[in-house]
């Protein structure tokens, strides 16, 4: 996939969870394709707020594009699963994904879950997929019901595209130069988080013991070399 593509690609994404930023939507899939201080400097910028503190640009495309990238496997499987002529609707995989997190929540009798063969049912390959990208946005500090909300519709966008095998050549193309971070060791943010790095220190050897307060030594008394 050439970089055009690619940015057309970007700006779908942005269109179905982003629409507010379309416009930049092309060189911020480039940046984050292109990986190291380019992505960088998209998290120094991205926010959940419109307007940021001190007013600022902020974006939220970076993080939908580093949750794509760390669920690229998931979603891929989820598009190959998703049946053909079963359009996804985002309000269904979200009713699913909740049902994940809570299992005693009450279902629809008929379809069973994760069948992807009623209305709108997504299959379970799309649900797994869905939590992890909803996990991702949380960890990038996403409050949940907005993480849930922007993977769902995302998701369901993707399933929905009649270009899956474009989605898929996407989704290889954002991490092919540089994967995403395994984990986000951060302390907190406003959205995107800053990563620190904590050291442990080896503990301190316990004190060698001293006399005590009666001017005996350590062990008593009676302890060879006590002057008595």
């Amino acid at each position: 996939m050439d970089g055009t593509a690619l940015a057309a690609w970007g700006t779908r994404v942005a269109a179905i969870a982003a629409p507010d930023e379309r416009d930049l939507a092309p060189s911020i899939t480039l940046a984050y394709a292109a990986g190291g201080r380019a992505r960088r400097d998209l998290y120094r910028r991205a926010g959940h707020t419109p307007g940021g503190i001190g007013g600022g640009l902020v974006t939220v495309l970076p993080q939908l594009l580093d949750a794509l990238a760390y669920a690229a496997r998931e979603v891929g499987d989820a598009l190959g699963s998703a049946q053909f002529g079963n359009l996804v609707s985002a309000t269904a995989l979200l009713i699913s994904l909740r049902r994940r997190s809570d299992p005693a929540a009450p279902r629809d009798p008929g379809t069973p879950p994760g069948a992807g063969t009623g209305p709108g049912e997504p299959t379970a390959a799309a649900v797994h997929a869905a939590d992890l990208l909803a996990d991702r946005l949380r960890s990038r500090g996403v409050p949940p019901p907005d993480a849930d909300r922007l993977a769902c519709e995302l998701l369901a966008g993707l399933l929905n595209s009649p270009d899956r095998s474009g989605a898929a050549a996407f989704l290889d193309r954002l991490v092919a130069a540089e994967p995403p971070e395994p984990t986000i060791r951060t302390g907190r943010g406003l959205f995107g988080r800053r990563r620190v790095r904590v050291q442990v220190r080896a503990a301190d050897p316990p004190p060698a013991p001293g006399p005590a307060a009666d001017g005996t030594g350590p062990d008593g008394p009676d302890a060879p070399g006590d002057t008595p």
